[in-house]
């Protein structure tokens, strides 16, 4: 199993990030390569909501279209959020977004450990992942500032 970690400081509240992130609905509006994002099966208990989300991806370049089910729990007492999948694209995922207050921001903690299905996908994700993940974390900081500015 791949496993990727890394932190990064944002200048915006551990609330605000951890409000987008949790909205996984919306990934498809900003998140680059998610071609769609739907959820259902949506649970609140206090700080607690738990649902099930599909994220379609799609990488015309490799002509790789593919799409990943999680079971997504977000925990604002912990500010954490938390997707395992078994289904879709991948054999085994587990990734998770910590935010802790830092210096007038937040660092953002994420963690991804997976298994693709595919061997050609698993090359693909071990080959691009920095840069990916540079892009997505891009994409949600530039939500963060357009969403702080409305």
């Amino acid at each position: 199993m791949t496993r990727h970690r890394f932190t990064r400081w944002l200048p915006h509240p551990p609330e605000h990030l951890f409000a987008i992130v949790s909205d996984v609905a919306e990934y498809g509006r900003f998140v680059p390569l998610c071609e769609d994002a739907r959820v259902w099966d949506v649970r609140e208990e206090g700080p607690l909501k738990t649902f099930r989300a599909e994220l379609r991806i799609a990488y015309p370049k490799l002509g790789l279209r593919e799409y990943f089910i999680s079971d997504v729990t977000a925990d604002a007492d912990r500010m954490s959020v938390t997707a395992i999948s078994r289904e879709g694209a991948v054999r085994e995922l587990e990734n998770r977004w910590l935010f802790r207050p830092r210096r007038n921001g937040t660092d953002i903690i994420f963690t991804l450990d997976f298994q693709m299905s595919s061997r050609m996908l698993q090359m693909v994700m071990d080959t691009a992942f920095d840069y990916a993940s540079r892009k997505i974390l891009d994409a949600f900081e530039r939500r963060a500032r357009e969403l702080a500015n409305t």
